[in-house]
């Protein structure tokens, strides 16, 4: 994480995230299928890892925490995902809690609690924050099924953190158009959205984020041409269409 970070402040980044649940896993590399095509090229087909869960007690919050906030010089968004909203923490809910409660303790800069969290568990890490970290109420939904359904999700949840993050799984370009519009008409309003999909067409609210006034958006380091079917995008890369569509 903290070799990741600093290739990420080297490349521009404002911020990183920590996704601290990846600290309760083990991956496995497994090796990408060769094959040859009909006109006689190599095609590599890349493997997903294989994923191991790691006991919650293997993990030193207190130190990994502090190692961390030595490590990484630019502001931090901390982040424990459950399994539930895709992450790998898969641990109980309260040991997650206990997790998000040190990060809030050592006065992170910003925090992802995501808004599907119980009301009372949710409530006490917000107060927590005080003025020292900054939130991002964050949700994992399935494709919108129209631009409505995703102005009433965020205005329904504005005043839940700094940012509402809203990243739609599945996509296709039909449903990552509703996001793109939905982001064009959030940014004529007062709350501070940040809208993605994961699938088809699931980058083009990160690729004009300037344009639709997003205040934050994710990116990466891989460099992978499945990268755009797959809705990411590498830092380098967005940087060079924000420089070309004149963005900067």
């Amino acid at each position: 994480m903290i070799r990741d970070a600093s290739r990420a402040t080297a490349a521009g980044a404002d911020l990183v995230e920590v996704r601290f649940d990846n600290l309760y896993v083990n991956r496995i590399e497994v090796d990408p299928i060769v094959s040859t095509n009909s006109k006689g090229d190599e095609e590599i087909e890349k493997q997903p890892p294989i994923i191991e869960n790691k006991d919650f007690d293997q993990v030193d919050i207190e130190s990994s925490i502090v190692s961390l906030k030595d490590g990484i010089k630019i502001p931090v968004i901390f982040t424990c995902r459950s399994k539930d909203e895709g992450g790998y923490f898969h641990a109980s809910e309260s040991k997650r809690v206990t997790v998000l409660a040190a990060a809030v303790k050592s006065e992170v800069s910003w925090i992802d609690l995501e808004i599907s969290m119980k009301s009372k568990q949710r409530k006490e890490l917000v107060d927590a924050c005080g003025n020292e970290t900054q939130i991002i109420a964050s949700s994992h939904l399935p494709a919108p099924t129209s631009v409505d359904e995703i102005c009433e999700h965020v205005n329904a949840h504005s005043t839940d953190g700094t940012i509402v993050k809203c990243c739609y799984v599945d996509v296709t370009h039909a449903s990552s158009l509703s996001v793109f519009e939905a982001a064009s008409e959030l940014n004529d309003s007062d709350v501070s959205a940040a809208l993605m999909g994961l699938g088809p067409g699931g980058d083009w609210t990160r690729l004009h984020a300037p344009l639709l006034g997003q205040p934050l958006v994710f990116t990466t380091l891989e460099r992978d041409y499945s990268l755009f079917q797959r809705g990411l995008v590498n830092i380098n890369d967005l940087k060079t269409a924000w420089r070309l569509l004149e963005y900067e």
